[in-house]
């Protein structure tokens, strides 16, 4: 006769494919902080488009600081999660490298900076703005009008520049105009009522 004998508490918390209390709260920790990453960068990223939430833009359209808050995440739960080692080794090492890349971002890509903003005629909440990053021999332009104020004012972009010009502008010929100019050429942008561009500048 076959006596099967039942496993103890002890033994099942030595196997080694059982993860401790910590370990299991850690990891939930983690799933959850990049859960909540995941989704506060698709929010920034939706209101990213013309039209956007500015407020909302502003706060979570930031794809590299939220990257480099999930490398961390990432590394807990590779530590937590049960998998041959060689593998978890090179992922770990993928996630180091990946952290070590961001260094240099941090450093050379500088966010765009807000060169001139205008209110338009008669209108103080409707603004021009315009906004420029440098890409080392090439420098970027576009041109907003922010529409509303507070928590609802969203950002149109008029106008967007990604070749090398002598200079971009932009200027109020009306409360609901705007000419923008770029080397010697020039296109007027009519506005909707609620800032919208009827007809937007794309020179990239």
């Amino acid at each position: 006769m076959t006596i099967t004998r039942g496993t103890t508490k002890g033994e099942a918390e030595q196997r080694p494919d059982e993860r401790t209390v910590g370990e299991r709260w850690i990891l939930r920790a983690a799933l959850g902080a990049l859960a909540v990453l995941v989704l506060l960068a698709a929010v920034g990223r939706y209101n990213e488009r013309s039209g956007g939430l500015l407020v909302l833009q502003e706060w979570f359209d930031r794809p590299l600081l939220f990257f480099t808050l999930a490398l961390p995440l990432l590394l807990a739960v590779l530590f937590c999660i049960r998998w041959w080692v060689w593998l978890r080794v090179v992922l770990g090492i993928c996630v180091m490298l990946a952290a070590v890349a961001t260094v240099p971002l941090w450093i050379f890509m500088d966010s765009p900076t807000t060169t001139r903003t205008e209110a338009a005629p008669g209108q103080p909440d409707r603004r021009l703005v315009i906004q420029e990053q440098g890409w080392s021999m090439q420098s970027v332009e576009w041109v907003y009008v922010d529409e509303g104020s507070g928590l609802t004012a969203r950002r149109w972009e008029i106008a967007y520049v990604g070749r090398p010009v002598a200079s971009v502008g932009a200027a109020w010929v009306g409360p609901n105009r705007l000419e923008v100019t770029a080397d010697g050429w020039a296109r007027t942008v009519d506005l909707a009522a609620d800032g919208r561009p009827l007809s937007p500048v794309d020179l990239g």
